[in-house]
């Protein structure tokens, strides 16, 4: 958050984010770091400041969609991470849910509604960017995957790495679900490091 960046340009070399959208969403990430480096009277060098993404990174078949049951095996952990998190934030901070669980929100809540107190914890992050829950893969979207991960064509993707590239990003952090790891790194190594490898 805001805070945490924000202490990571007042004493970090770098910082990890979460996945800017696009150029612009990665520069309001810099304003944060750079504006706790600023109130600590600390100047941020962007060449030298390390910054690093974490991500799901998945690449589209063509004619395939988001929702398709293989990008659901790959990054449906990951998403279904950000939901835990939203809803451990609305528990205990009372912040309210991003607009893009707002149709799933109330469904989710009833589900945990009934689990006992001194299980809540567990049961929320039951399967943590893992595997997801069997009875939780009713709120596993395309549109949900499409808000929480990278999920494109190979050129789409490049295009979008290199204009994160260009505005300062110098990682991205991968997550894959545990069972098809192997595969989601093989694929991304073939389609997308190779080719960003070719450009240097």
């Amino acid at each position: 958050g805001p805070r945490s960046l924000g202490l990571a340009g007042c004493h970090g070399d770098g910082a990890v984010l979460p996945m800017p959208r696009n150029p612009a969403a990665m520069e309001t990430l810099w304003s944060l770091i750079e504006g706790g480096a600023k109130n600590s009277g600390r100047l941020i060098d962007r060449d030298l400041y390390e910054t690093t993404a974490l991500a799901m990174v998945s690449v589209l078949d063509p004619g395939e969609t988001a929702d398709s049951e293989r990008i659901r095996h790959e990054c449906g952990a990951f998403a279904m991470a950000t939901l835990h998190y939203a809803y451990d934030q609305w528990r205990q901070l009372s912040q309210p849910p991003p607009p893009m669980l707002a149709e799933i929100w109330d469904d989710y809540c009833a589900m945990l509604d009934k689990v006992p107190s001194e299980r809540l914890h567990q049961r929320i992050h039951a399967g943590h960017n893992c595997w997801v829950v069997p009875e939780e893969e009713r709120f596993l979207s395309g549109s949900l995957i499409e808000a929480t991960c990278m999920v494109g064509t190979r050129d789409r993707l490049l295009e979008r790495i290199d204009g994160l590239s260009d505005a300062g990003l110098n990682q991205i952090m991968v997550l894959p679900a545990l069972e098809p790891r192997y595969s989601v790194l093989e694929r991304l190594s073939k389609d997308l490091i190779a080719p960003l490898s070719e450009l240097k």
